[in-house]
């Protein structure tokens, strides 16, 4: 990514980069997602703060906010209007769809580690091909004749 960054940076052709700063050599790290992405415990926690997080989203009074949107007085109905009454959503099945979803989300996070050193491969192939076809370019601060 540095180098996609650096070559993006000398194509501008802004006289700052005329003559650009030796790059000291890339430290090589292991191509590995943070365990926190693959852990099935990390998935499950984040699940249930969904799920607590729907179910406060669902209490959430809308009533007084349609009154107002309406231009007309609120009703005592309007005060006990939330999401959840509005839209007749079951919170039995939202549990149970943030339950089946926690699996996609760790094939997901596992298939994305599994991925990630062929990506980094790609990515690096790719910026030295840029910098190849880069590396003649006309510099702004170079003399012309």
């Amino acid at each position: 990514m540095r180098k996609l960054f650096l070559l993006a940076l000398l194509a501008s052709a802004a006289p700052a980069v005329a003559a650009p700063p030796a790059r000291p050599p890339e430290p090589q790290r292991p191509a590995e997602l943070p365990p926190e992405i693959t852990d099935g415990r990390m998935i499950d926690q984040l699940g249930s703060m969904v799920g607590a997080l729907t179910r406060a989203f669902l209490d959430l009074p809308v009533g007084e906010l349609e009154a107002a949107v309406e231009n007309r007085p609120v009703t005592r109905e309007d005060k006990r209007r939330t999401v959840r009454t509005v839209t007749g959503t079951d919170e039995r099945e939202l549990a149970a769809g943030i339950e089946e979803s926690k699996g996609a989300v760790k094939a997901g996070g596992q298939a994305v580690a599994r991925a990630l050193p062929v990506i980094r491969e790609a990515l690096n192939k790719a910026g030295d091909e840029i910098e190849r076809a880069t590396a003649n370019l006309p510099q702004p601060g170079y003399p012309r004749r």
